[in-house]
């Protein structure tokens, strides 16, 4: 049983809780969002700033470097034998089927390099990233789910995102079946 100052203390902790949410505008789309109490806390835990865009922008930024909906036929660098990857054959990049990726058949410690101090640190990453190979697709543990990308421990399912999804087509939310269209913001 609550007494009267431990009620009150417990709405007066509300009130502060409620005080620390912040309102803000985003500077891309110039809508409002808000910045819970837990938000800041896990800003000041990594020690970053509080943030400028929306959600949803900040989630359009990290997409932006991301292709899980497109897929292309392509070789894979490492068998020659054709796959389906989120890189265009025309990709300058080396890509390897996962399943070798993750593998011991190549030595990726073949690609280190030692740091030049006299060149420019975004040539030397470009060319580092131009040479290690990369997975065609993220998609682990999934079975018959050769045309999704970013899926995890699904069963057949065709352009789909998310986890643990069974008989799915065209879903972006995890813990699925039978699902058609689906997607959650």
């Amino acid at each position: 049983m609550i007494s009267l100052n431990e009620g009150v203390v417990e709405r007066r902790a509300l009130v502060l809780i409620k005080s620390m949410t912040k309102t803000k505008i985003c500077q891309n789309c110039h809508k409002k969002f808000t910045i819970e109490p837990e938000d800041f806390e896990f800003y000041k835990k990594i020690e970053v700033p509080e943030p400028t865009f929306c959600p949803e922008c900040r989630a359009q930024r990290r997409f932006a470097f991301c292709n899980l909906m497109e897929l292309y036929k392509r070789k894979c660098d490492f068998s020659n034998k054709d796959i389906i990857s989120i890189y265009r054959s025309d990709s300058p990049f080396k890509i390897y089927h996962s399943k070798i990726w993750w593998s011991d058949k190549w030595d990726p410690m073949d690609y280190g390099r030692n740091y030049d101090f006299k060149q420019p640190f975004l040539e030397q990453f470009k060319r580092l990233m131009l040479d290690v190979p990369r997975p065609h697709n993220f998609n682990l543990g999934s079975v018959n789910c050769d045309y999704c990308a970013g899926v995890y421990n699904c069963k057949n399912c065709y352009m789909c995102v998310g986890n643990r999804s069974e008989d799915c087509l065209y879903s972006f939310v995890g813990l699925s079946r039978n699902c058609l269209d689906s997607f959650l913001p």
